[in-house]
């Protein structure tokens, strides 16, 4: 039976200075968030990775930029995958605070904070995770037996952790203190099956 590990990463901190909700956005990282990249590319250098796999949001494409940079001198390939995109369900928010989302949404943002798997506007909570589980899926099928890289969003990452774990997706504020910018969660892959390490 073949064993491997995924090693989730959640993008470097951006530099967001009106504090905006930044969605699909091209901000480009921060002095910390660059460094909080290389310090998860330094962890990750003895690892054995085998390939890395990216958003395509600047922030996620710098970090896996960064991390193939630090474990292989760029020797091992980002690849961008469209599947492992930002929330769509906050697409809708770009360009707003949180302070004007709760003026405005009031109702979707108390369902957001409450119940999250309700969310009816963009995208779901399960859609995401679908789209996760499906390009992991993929991954598994080019490269069996081996450890790589996904650099995504915390919402996304943690939809595809708690539907591993068969945990209800209105879970999900319970668990994100678990992905704060530069941090990597583990999954295991034995033989077909995928184990959540980290809760």
């Amino acid at each position: 039976m073949k064993f491997a590990k995924i090693y989730l990463v959640r993008h470097g901190e951006v530099a967001n200075y009106k504090n905006i909700i930044y969605g699909y956005r091209p901000l480009k990282l921060s002095k910390k968030g660059e460094r909080e990249a290389r310090e998860t590319a330094v962890f990750l250098k003895n690892k054995n990775i085998t390939a890395i796999f990216s958003s395509p949001q600047k922030r996620t494409q710098q970090t896996s930029k960064i991390i193939s940079q630090v474990i292989s001198k760029r020797k091992t390939k980002v690849q961008t995958e469209r599947d492992l995109r930002e929330s769509g369900w906050g697409h809708f928010l770009e360009g707003l605070t949180w302070e004007q989302v709760r003026k405005k949404y009031p109702k979707e943002t108390l369902l957001y904070n409450r119940e999250p798997s309700k969310i009816k506007k963009g995208e779901s909570l399960q859609k995401m995770a679908g789209r996760m589980l499906k390009i992991i899926q993929k991954i598994i099928k080019k490269y069996p037996g081996q450890n790589f890289v996904i650099v995504s969003h915390r919402d996304p990452i943690l939809a595809l952790l708690l539907k591993i774990s068969k945990r209800s997706f209105n879970d999900l504020h319970k668990v994100q203190y678990l992905c704060g910018t530069g941090s990597v969660l583990e999954v295991d892959l034995i033989g077909e099956r995928l184990i959540n390490k980290n809760f």
